[in-house]
């Protein structure tokens, strides 16, 4: 039996086969894009044993964000042979200032003691044309605030609502819009992923001066700013996919009533806010304050009262305050020369607790002689912003009793009293190990064990079983976690079913529904906004991707046959072969590598 397992276990350490060796992968989602509107780099690197994160290069004409890697599993079987690969995935938002050509130098990447680096590129980034459509400010009810301390703000995002004169979309409808993937929201990122987003009415005046409806999402938060000077927004930058076009939605209850078909995106950053950030004067400064903004307690203990000299004291400092805790210093204990005068203080510095509002700092200190009756007030300073003047809190006094240290002489250390040592009997066995058996010839009999049938299936099984389920929870966590992966494995499914839909249905027009079910399934192969691929978006990432020109060249018809047949009065008996040739060339599609 142990050897059948023995063979089991070394047939699935055989069967899976060594990682490959490092290799660095760079991609891009787009060569086209919009003012405010963010092109992704990703660097993705396999199987290295150790690397370092790739340097956002600097960009004239753009702003450069790196987000946090994110990694994945990939496990292949080919002719019976498994290989792993692990993938870091590096994503690099490259966000356009201005209309133009954009440069992109290289992107360096070590792995392995190796440097890889990508070619330089140039994206064309077009002007992004708002026209009153949205609108993007953070505004608070102070207009100054001292650095560290705390001021309540609301980002507000001014969204036009869409009306073609027959549907008019509603506030949640329009919130659908905001693009979350290409949008920057800064510190109300955590607003949107607790999801107390609200919501107003509101109008106001656009560029040109006329008076229109809005839709205001108020996303509030509680900052801190760091750095005086001007209160700094800029990283947040909006972009919606704001709609050209709709169709009523009558298949699923579950799905929006209506269904934008082509959209365009609209971008809009924050402009300069009207809050100023200030250090604390210089003036009144304690030589002992530490940064603190706000209005502070502050509770001081020790234990044990009673202690030999040189013996440690524990002291425990607890804070509550107003002030942004998680940067709070402990006091100088070192500087204040009321302790250090009795005590040893150690110097190195104190991490702190931070448990709700309050901060707790704990350090030993040790009496330096008996004469020591209490552990002084410890002192403390903060800048109060309410008052605009320092102040420094102190402690009461806490009374100890220390006595003189034990002393042991050597005669103590060298001479002990006799030891009683327990005596335990031994009994002498000549017999060996028989000893402990009375029938021997039972225990000679040979025995033989024959694992049965069920045996044998459970372990050959088994591994099998394992190696099924692993693959398929790795392929379901790379759905849920890698957003690209699940939408270039859906792509064919979610157009095809678009496309039936509207061959099916006498409300929707075919030939829009294959318009954008073509164009979404490019935007879903190519990881692109979804419905903000046009017919010359869709040709033109087809051709830069390596398709046959023969087939670029069909897609493209059948993306005019379907134009001419919405805008131009097509003929209607053409919609059955609009249909049959947009499924023959996803079909063709999917045997491409896009």
């Amino acid at each position: 039996m142990r050897a059948a397992w023995g063979t089991t276990l070394l047939g699935i350490v055989l069967f899976i086969g060594p990682a490959r060796a490092a290799d660095v992968e760079f991609s891009i989602t787009a060569r086209e894009t919009y003012v405010g509107l963010p092109v992704q780099i990703q660097v993705a690197v396999k199987n290295a044993q150790d690397h370092k994160p790739p340097e956002p290069p600097e960009i004239d004409g753009a702003d450069v964000r790196i987000g946090n890697p994110s990694q994945s599993t990939f496990t292949s079987i080919v002719n019976g042979r498994v290989e792993r690969t692990i993938s870091t995935t590096y994503t690099i938002a490259v966000i356009p200032r201005r209309a133009g050509i954009l440069h992109i130098p290289a992107i360096r990447v070590e792995a392995d003691g190796e440097i890889r680096e990508s070619s330089p590129t140039t994206i064309r980034v077009r002007e992004s044309s708002n026209d009153g459509l949205l609108y993007v400010e953070i505004v608070s009810e102070r207009d100054s605030v001292y650095v560290g301390e705390p001021i309540d703000v609301t980002l507000e995002i001014w969204l036009k609502p869409f009306d073609d004169g027959r549907v008019t979309l509603d506030q949640q409808e329009m919130w659908r819009c905001v693009d979350g993937r290409n949008s920057a929201f800064g510190p109300f990122a955590e607003v949107i992923d607790s999801g107390q987003v609200r919501v107003r009415s509101d109008a106001r005046r656009d560029d040109r001066g006329a008076l229109q409806s809005y839709y205001v999402y108020l996303l509030n938060h509680k900052l801190w700013p760091e750095r005086p000077g001007v209160f700094d927004a800029s990283g947040v930058n909006i972009v919606a996919n704001y709609p050209l076009e709709l169709r009523r939605n009558r298949f699923s209850i579950f799905a929006p009533e209506n269904q934008v078909i082509s959209s365009r995106p609209v971008t809009a950053g924050v402009g300069e806010v009207a809050i100023s950030v200030n250090s604390p004067p210089t003036q009144g400064r304690p030589p002992n304050y530490r940064g603190a903004v706000g209005q502070y307690t502050m509770d001081v203990s020790a234990a044990p009262a009673e202690v030999a000299v040189g013996d440690p004291i524990t002291l425990n400092i607890a804070i509550r305050g107003t002030g942004r805790l998680d940067l709070l210093q402990p006091p100088p204990l070192t500087d204040q020369s009321a302790l250090t005068t009795d005590f040893r203080v150690p110097d190195e510095p104190l991490a702190g607790e931070l448990a709700g509002t309050v901060k707790k700092f704990s350090q030993s200190i040790r009496a330096k002689s008996e004469s020591v009756t209490r552990i002084p007030p410890i002192a403390f300073a903060y800048f109060d912003p309410e008052t605009e003047t320092y102040r420094t809190i102190e402690s009461d006094p806490i009374p100890i009793t220390v006595r003189e240290s034990d002393r042991m002489a050597v005669q103590h250390i060298t001479e002990s009293g006799p030891r009683t040592a327990a005596r335990t009997d031994l009994t002498l066995l000549d017999q060996g190990m028989w000893a402990n058996y009375e029938d021997l010839p039972e225990l000679l009999v040979q025995q033989t064990v024959r694992p049965d049938r069920r045996v044998w299936t459970f372990a050959t099984a088994a591994p099998l079983l394992y190696l099924a389920v692993f693959f398929i929870a790795r392929h379901q966590q790379r759905l849920r976690g890698d957003t690209a992966f699940a939408r270039r494995r859906t792509a064919r499914r979610t157009a095809i079913g678009r496309i039936d839909r509207a061959a099916r249905s006498h409300d929707l027009d075919p030939a829009a529904g294959v318009t954008a079910a073509l164009t979404g399934y490019v935007a879903d192969r190519c990881n692109l906004p979804a419905g903000a691929v046009t017919r010359t978006d869709a040709v033109t990432q087809l051709q830069r991707r390596a398709v046959t020109d023969d087939l670029v060249r069909e897609i493209d018809d059948v993306l005019a046959q379907c134009e001419s047949a919405r805008y131009a009065g097509g003929a209607e008996g053409s919609s059955n072969d609009i249909v049959s040739r947009a499924k023959r060339c996803i079909d063709q599609l999917e045997r491409v590598q896009l």
